[in-house]
């Protein structure tokens, strides 16, 4: 590696420094007549640094294996060359930090091939992208685990819906996890399976990097979504006193209840009714739910936390969980093709649990939930519903929360141009 000018430059201006010190102490150089010249100067080499595990990069070769079909282990660490009785102790030593009993194929691994010997001294083996554990055995044994730094970036988007929320987002090439997570702040505003062409987003999140590397999102900082003309905003509030999603004015956007039973979209085959023709009975009676068509099986979750007030088979009814949420709300969900794990008449459920899968029981015509809302036991439209509001932030902290938001609040208002920025928010 040749020296630049710049180094020159400083090299040489080192050298004169020690020169004039010399004569100024009234010491005599050695060599009087010796000159800096670009002939005579010596490169320092730069030091080799060290990789993303810790390890001084010594120019040891680093292999990147992937763990084979029913591959363990042993097998791999024999494959290796280390000796049995060393895989033994590694194992000793890697209990309650490895469970090496439960490897998965294509899971990634690296080695470190000895820069002097030329084999294998020690393994990185990775149970997630972030979490890894370090397998040692040159010399004596050790196990370590580590996690890799995940480093944040904050970045914003905005886009308004022509078919899709997902496809909004991919056109602009943003993680779709962001669809997700805004489905989570506005569920309870917005019913995220029948969105219209015009509605819109914004929204202030974090990138989340791992070896510079996309990894996922972070938090949602700050979200703007429009709907059939309505604007619902939210921001992120962490004190002693709240913690969740506030608009603007500190009312949190956190309902009792979420507008949907499930987490992706469905579409309504057969809607609220009090004077519905009867497939089967073939007559007009209330229809005091809204049906919707999904694949069999497909995972149904409560809308709210609450507790489980009916959980078996009711005649008509099929498969029927009903939970009541507090003393104004109860949800039921007819059907079922069967109950999830734990799911029965006095259990306690949360906002988004799994009670149960979609079905066909009792008497209907073909696979679909029917999903039923009961305010102070009478039959609500869920479509229709308004839901009730969690409390909001608190008289005493509301100027510390204008404050808080402030800057996120500028960053929403001010998406207009660009699709995708970095969020300056300091």
């Amino acid at each position: 590696m040749s020296i630049n000018s710049v180094n020159k430059a400083i090299i040489i201006a080192c050298f004169t420094t020690i020169s004039m010190s010399c004569q100024f102490s009234g010491q005599k150089p050695e060599n009087e007549t010796v000159s800096v010249t670009e002939a005579n100067l010596v490169e320092i080499k730069e030091l080799p640094g060290y990789d993303s595990y810790g390890f001084l990069r010594d120019g040891s070769e680093v292999e990147e294996h992937r763990v084979r079909k029913n591959e363990s282990l042993y097998l791999i660490l024999r494959a290796l060359d280390v000796s049995p009785q060393t895989i033994y102790d590694l194992e000793q030593e890697a209990k309650g930090k490895f469970q090496y009993n439960r490897i998965r194929q294509n899971q990634k691994y690296y080695t470190y091939l000895n820069s002097e010997t030329g084999k294998p001294s020690r393994m990185v083996f990775h149970n997630s992208a972030t979490d890894y554990v370090i397998f040692d055995w040159d010399e004596g044994v050790s196990v370590t685990k580590g996690v890799k730094e995940v480093r944040k970036e904050v970045a914003s988007s905005y886009g308004t819906i022509k078919s899709s929320l997902y496809e909004a987002l991919v056109d602009q090439d943003v993680n779709i996890l962001v669809a997700n997570r805004l489905s989570e702040i506005f569920g309870w505003q917005v019913d995220f399976f029948r969105l219209y062409p015009g509605d819109g987003f914004k929204v202030i999140y974090e990138k989340q990097f791992v070896d510079d590397k996309p990894y996922g999102i972070g938090d949602i900082l700050a979200a703007e979504f429009v709907h059939q003309g309505d604007v619902y905003n939210a921001y992120w509030y962490e004190s002693a006193d709240r913690t969740g999603f506030f608009d603007s004015e500190g009312n949190s956007v956190q309902k009792a209840l979420l507008k949907a039973p499930f987490t992706y979209s469905h579409r309504v085959s057969s809607g609220f009714s009090l004077n519905r023709f009867h497939p089967v009975l073939k007559e007009n009676r209330p229809h005091y739910g809204v049906d919707y068509a999904a694949p069999l099986g497909t995972p149904v979750i409560a809308v709210g936390d609450g507790e489980i007030v009916e959980s078996r088979y009711r005649g008509a009814s099929g498969n029927i969980v009903k939970i009541r949420h507090n003393s104004t709300y109860t949800t039921a969900y007819l059907h079922l093709n069967g109950f999830a794990k734990g799911i029965k008449k006095g259990a306690k459920v949360h906002q988004g649990q799994v009670i149960g899968y979609v079905g066909r029981t009792g008497r209907v015509t073909g696979v679909h939930l029917d999903y039923r809302v009961y305010k102070n036991d009478s039959p609500m439209n869920p479509l229709k519903i308004k839901l009730p509001p969690s409390e909001g932030i608190s008289a005493n902290n509301m100027d510390v929360f204008k404050v808080r938001i402030s800057n996120l609040r500028t960053e929403l208002e001010g998406m207009t141009e660009e699709k995708e920025v970095i969020a300056n928010l300091n």
